[in-house]
């Protein structure tokens, strides 16, 4: 069962946790799309291309976005200490596929806090004011950030797997008639 305590199994406290802050990033990468800076283009007295910016609140929700995707990242992989320092995993199919989820899941989520991070700084530099000298006007990318939002999603969806797997690899690691280590919070009270 998904306890806690010693008897083994994913902890719903540890999913619960790890999906709160998964879906807040998720959100927080959303809202980060639809209030990204427009741009609006005037020319001056000499004639010159102004660009003027809208101030959004796009970066600080496309930073929330990161600190709570690295939180949840981070979380489970020190509730499972990493699959280097922990319990012994018995051999198998679900510490096989959880070696698999856990290095996919690192992966992606280095692609998704590396886009959420250039479309921070992007925007960032957007609202900063006029840019003139017949320059064009660039925005951040349509849909940077709904990409930054799908890759957390399926970081989420294989954090949350490997967490599952490596529990279930655990559990099944115990000597005959032993109960299983337990993996989640109730290992470090």
């Amino acid at each position: 069962m998904g306890s806690l305590g010693g008897r083994g199994g994913a902890s719903k406290l540890v999913l619960g946790i790890s999906f709160v802050f998964f879906i807040i990033a998720f959100g927080l990468a959303i809202g980060a799309e639809s209030q990204r800076s427009q741009a609006t283009q005037t020319t001056d007295a000499a004639g010159y291309l102004i660009c003027k910016y809208s101030a959004t609140t796009a970066t600080g929700l496309a930073v929330g976005a990161l600190v709570c995707l690295l939180v949840a990242q981070l979380f489970i992989t020190i509730v499972t200490r990493c699959l280097c320092c922990g319990v012994a995993y018995s051999p198998g199919a679900a510490r096989t596929w959880a070696v698999v989820a856990f290095i996919i899941s690192w992966l992606v989520f280095i692609l998704a806090f590396l886009i959420l991070l250039v479309g921070a700084t992007a925007n960032e530099i957007h609202t900063q004011g006029y840019y003139n000298r017949n320059v064009t006007c660039q925005q951040v990318k349509k849909s940077l950030f709904i990409a930054g939002a799908f890759l957390t999603f399926i970081t989420m969806v294989l954090s949350e797997l490997y967490y599952i797997l490596i529990s279930k690899a655990s559990s099944s690691a115990a000597p005959y008639g032993a109960p299983p280590p337990p993996i989640g919070l109730a290992t470090y009270a």
